[in-house]
């Protein structure tokens, strides 16, 4: 570590020396991870989850702030000349000891690649802190990362444990949307053997009479249990009900809210015997 004075602050700068140097990778289809250690400060991590963006996050070991942001920018080290491009940062979001950010963070994994440093400016107070990565080693680990990627399954299990499929009037069509998400779900269950229900719920805004609004309920939840069948979904593990309009999720008297209780709702049960994957 070496510290440097100026009229405003003291800046404390923090690598890792190359020699003891390294980058750690970890994986499979529920989520992607590279870890770099900073001695003395805390950990560097690119992160990738199904069905979400990029975070990079900067893990500290004793630095807490809250309501701050740092600046992050990818910078050539010192001993290459080659210019990187100034839109190379991106602003990280403090909340603790954990300082992360989703915005333009394709470039951070380019940098590794690259053999490029990843570098954080920290303000805090009287201080300021300078966090450099140690561009040493890097290509392996961002080739694993990239395939872990690509191999990753379409949604978590946050976005798919419920679900809520949004029809048009008086339609039971899927559309395209639903189909991705139908497809995310089956992909998801033939990873996680944990998942011993589904409970599929149909329902209808108030527009139509009682008795059309139970039909067009029973004919939506019909239509989302018969794809998932297709998929390769068991149907001994689906459970099928419909509601008519008894049961909106919001009011029927205004357009955005018979759109939001024209509806099918899926949600994911886990046996409790079981360890939950991530």
């Amino acid at each position: 570590m070496a510290t440097a004075n100026n009229a405003m602050a003291v800046t404390n700068s923090y690598q890792t020396h190359l020699e003891k140097a390294h980058w750690d990778f970890s994986g499979d289809i529920f989520g992607c991870q590279i870890s770099h250690k900073v001695q003395r400060f805390g950990t560097l991590q690119l992160i990738a989850k199904p069905g979400e963006a990029l975070t990079l996050t900067l893990q500290t070991d004793w630095l807490h702030l809250e309501n701050s942001q740092s600046i992050a920018t990818v910078v050539a080290p010192s001993w290459q000349s080659n210019q990187v491009s100034s839109s190379a940062t991106t602003l990280l979001n403090w909340h603790g000891s954990n300082a992360s950010s989703q915005k333009n963070i394709a470039i951070f994994l380019e940098a590794l690649e690259q053999g490029l440093t990843w570098q954080v400016a920290i303000s805090a107070a009287e201080t300021n802190y300078l966090i450099n990565s140690s561009p040493v080693s890097t290509q392996t680990a961002a080739n694993q990362f990239r395939v872990c990627r690509q191999q990753l399954l379409p949604q978590s299990f946050e976005y798919l444990r419920r679900l809520d499929l949004r029809f048009a009037s008086s339609s039971s069509q899927l559309q395209a949307g639903h189909e991705q998400d139908l497809y995310a779900l089956y992909r998801y269950l033939q990873a996680d053997p944990s998942i011993k229900e589904i409970l599929i719920d149909g329902h209808a805004d108030a527009s139509g009479d009682h008795l059309s609004n139970l039909i067009l309920s029973k004919e939506r939840a019909d239509e989302v249990m018969s794809r998932l069948i297709e998929l390769g979904v068991p149907a001994n593990i689906i459970q099928v009900r419909h509601h008519g309009n008894r049961a909106p999720t919001a009011s029927n008297s205004s357009v955005s809210g018979r759109e939001l209780n024209r509806r099918v709702t899926l949600r994911l049960v886990k046996s409790a015997t079981q360890v939950a994957v991530k």
